[in-house]
């Protein structure tokens, strides 16, 4: 086992400790991955990630949501509260609603942290990951060897069904909270469960690590019944998220000209 991930016999991975390994990857998952880096679009995805974050985690954690130039719809978090979002999952996601409850899954999945909890299985069971030379960047070469490792970002990229499910209440509880129908989280699923049928290829990465059927469509229609809000008053979107989809649709038809990089 490299050093950077060494097995401890007890205590826990700690905020700095989780913020430092996030940043880590983040900057490995950025050279790796197309971003667009428009700053209009770029500063809209973040402005609707923070709002989010405002309701769902209070630890102060640093959040930043990063645009993917990708077609295909997925998105991922990485420990410490990096969150990447490809562009196709914003053009399949109809409504701001929709929208928000894909984001305040991701959010929960770095509030839950299911990242760590990855990172610890990978290793094996018991193993914590100690962060002593990832850490300031002390060795040049550690964070590449963290990332190689630990799988890079794929070991974020895909998590059990119990993990899965707590992410989906989450976000559930968390959209009236910032002021959206949490009936987004449940249409979102039923018009990816129709695209499949039209272009399963766009949707082989969100189902691979976001297993999708009607059962979870289900549960997500229940547990919004459970909840005492009046739903008239929620929003099921806004002009701004619109603009936002627009501006991204034409970026990624620009085929990057001078909008996306590495």
């Amino acid at each position: 086992m490299a050093p950077a991930l060494a097995a401890c016999g007890g205590g826990s991975v700690s905020l700095q400790e989780e913020a430092e390994l996030g940043a880590a990857f983040a900057v490995e998952v950025q050279r790796e991955m197309p971003l667009i880096r428009d700053p209009a679009a770029v500063a809209a995805l973040n402005r609707f990630g923070d709002a989010l974050v405002a309701r769902a985690d209070s630890t102060g954690r640093d959040y930043t949501f990063y645009l993917v130039d990708s077609p295909e719809v997925n998105a991922f978090a990485v420990p410490g509260g990096h969150i990447f979002v490809n562009r196709g999952l914003i053009e399949s996601a109809d409504q701001a609603s929709e929208f928000a409850g894909v984001l305040g899954h991701e959010i929960a999945h770095v509030t839950e942290r299911h990242g760590i909890e990855q990172m610890k299985k990978q290793q094996g069971a018991g193993t914590l990951i100690s962060l002593i030379y990832v850490i300031l960047g002390r060795d040049p070469g550690i964070v590449e060897q963290v990332a190689i490792q630990a799988g890079g970002a794929a070991v974020f990229a895909r998590y059990g069904r119990e993990a899965e499910r707590e992410a989906d209440q989450r976000a559930i509880q968390t959209l009236p909270a910032a002021g959206y129908d949490p009936e987004g989280v449940a249409t979102f699923f039923e018009t990816l469960l129709e695209q499949q049928q039209r272009q399963p290829g766009l949707l082989d990465s969100w189902f691979a690590s976001h297993p999708t059927s009607q059962e979870r469509v289900q549960n997500a229609r229940t547990l919004i019944g459970t909840l005492n809000v009046d739903r008239e008053r929620l929003i099921d979107d806004t002009r701004e998220y619109q603009a936002f989809r627009a501006r991204v649709r034409q970026l990624g038809a620009s085929n990057g000209s001078g909008a996306t990089g590495r």
